[in-house]
């Protein structure tokens, strides 16, 4: 890596201390230009004192330069505060230029030959405007950076920061199909920012109107993970920085930002994932028996607790009235909603509301037009409320053209409002399009859900419910190459998942 003033930095070395405590992982396949990992590497031991002495030099020298470069960051900063304080002071000054040259250059030179260690709290503030994969990498400098970037209050602070300073990010999440020989079946995870859109004018097939199509940032594969797949129902979106993925098989764990994978001890395909803001915790509610053909009185899930500075994970037992899930989970606030029919199947709409940090499942009324087959309806979060996308034309082959929005408006009271959109233009079959929610500015998004079957670019969807229009975004690099698909072996049905205002964290469980 290297900085704005041409200094390097060698990332290989290793940590000066034991290796942190290791989660049950799987092996990632990164993409071969990434770096987004940080690899434990155990140390070997070498008896030899030379090879010893050669590896507390080389420690050292890694050591002082990262602390020297932390350094000319602080000195930068103070020379960029004194030269606006000198410009504003200018026009009343009457020294010569030359003179007031000539005196910050020996101040600042008299600075940097007394510049002492740096304060603690100074370098922490420092390592917490780092990116993610820099911070993964940074924990081989000392054994007391690698005990700062993995305490709790850390991490904590890092994505407070991240949720209001830095841009969200894009995640991108899909596998290579079912008819993917098995050996090549993995996940793959591509992210990309807001920042940067261009724009260009397109004329829509079919209407004499022209609508302004936005090409995004080129999107970066982030990691991949080999074996797991998603389909139409799966859910696989993020949580507080992480990704959950459920599909059959166990259920997966994964963070974008550091490449960290962990599987979950139960089962995917019946899991739900949330996170518990006030006590710092990721949950999984998993339905563990009987499932509901087998028509019985109650059903026994199981709460599994991660995190919240807690090394090892706990469970406890939940029973709940039967209920039959129909979309799929999504989580605000604390709170996993998804919509099922209880008692009757396919007669008694609600929605069902896991409280994360109490634990306690309980239902919602809902009207008929929200709990549908996913394709229907769609829950999404609405300005930081549950609501519901429902489709107007229910015939598969019939156009996508308009739709109505459903909004839980009071939880306690079962309320829910109702509005009515009509889109400007079709966007194709119904069921061939999808919502993953809302972006920052309140446009619902809109996108396929599959990948075409042939090489073509990858469009989404912006609607301004206020405007009452909407834009065209073209993401580049979603296996949009013919390269792509036969290295990775894509064929068939690619579902995506979309999660459009990822946080970074580097959180693990």
């Amino acid at each position: 890596m290297a900085d704005a003033d041409g200094l390097s930095f060698d990332y290989e070395g290793r940590l000066d201390s034991r290796p942190v405590h290791p989660t049950a992982s799987v092996p990632v396949a990164l993409p071969e230009n990434s770096s987004s990992a940080a690899v434990n590497v155990a140390p070997s031991y070498d008896h030899s004192a030379a090879t010893v002495a050669r590896a507390e030099r080389g420690r050292s020298f890694r050591q002082n330069v990262y602390r020297n470069w932390l350094r000319c960051l602080c000195m930068k900063h103070r020379d960029d505060e004194n030269d606006r304080f000198c410009t504003s002071r200018s026009k009343l000054d009457s020294i010569p230029l030359q003179s007031k040259e000539r005196d910050r250059k020996n101040e600042k030179d008299t600075r940097s030959s007394k510049v002492g260690p740096i304060p603690l709290d100074l370098e922490i503030e420092i390592l917490i405007r780092l990116p993610a994969k820099s911070l993964m990498k940074f924990q081989c400098v000392s054994r007391m950076w690698s005990s700062i970037i993995q305490s709790q209050r850390f991490v904590s602070s890092y994505y407070a920061m991240s949720s209001t300073m830095r841009s969200h990010r894009f995640i991108i999440a899909f596998s290579n199909g079912e008819s993917a020989k098995r050996e090549d079946k993995r996940l793959f995870i591509f992210s990309s920012s807001y920042e940067g859109e261009e724009s260009s004018s397109s004329l829509l097939l079919g209407s004499n109107d022209t609508t302004i199509t936005n090409v995004a940032p080129p999107l970066n594969l982030d990691m991949t993970i080999p074996s797991v797949t998603v389909i139409s129902f799966s859910t696989c979106a993020s949580v507080h920085g992480l990704i959950g993925s459920t599909r059959s098989g166990p259920f997966v764990v994964c963070n974008p930002c550091t490449g960290k994978v962990t599987m979950l001890p139960c089962s995917g395909a019946h899991t739900s994932f949330g996170y518990d803001p006030v006590d710092d915790q990721f949950k999984a509610l998993t339905q563990v028996s009987p499932y509901p053909y087998q028509e019985p009185n109650v059903l026994v899930h199981e709460v599994l607790t991660l995190g919240g500075g807690e090394p090892s994970w706990t469970r406890n037992k939940v029973t709940t009235p039967v209920y039959y899930t129909a979309t799929r989970k999504l989580c605000i606030n604390g709170f996993v909603y998804f919509g099922a029919w209880s008692p009757r199947n396919r007669i008694d709409p609600v929605i069902g509301c896991f409280d994360v940090r109490f634990e306690r499942l309980s239902f919602i009324k809902a009207p008929m037009a929200v709990v549908c087959l996913e394709g229907d309806s769609i829950l999404i979060e609405y300005k930081g409320k549950l609501a519901a996308i429902a489709r107007h034309a229910r015939h598969p082959y019939k156009p996508f053209h308009s739709f109505d929005l459903w909004i839980l408006e009071d939880v306690k009271t079962h309320d829910w409002s109702k509005q009515t959109f009509q889109l400007p233009f079709s966007l194709g079959l119904g069921t061939n399009m999808t919502s993953p929610g809302i972006n920052k500015a309140g446009e619902i998004i809109f996108a396929p859900k599959t990948l075409s079957r042939d090489v073509q670019p990858f469009y989404i969807f912006y609607y301004n419910v206020e405007r009452k229009d909407m834009r065209k975004v073209m993401l580049k690099g979603i296996a949009d190459d013919e390269q792509f698909r036969r290295r990775y072996g894509l064929a068939g049905d690619c579902y995506v998942h979309i999660s459009p205002e990822h946080v970074e964290s580097i959180a693990s469980i």
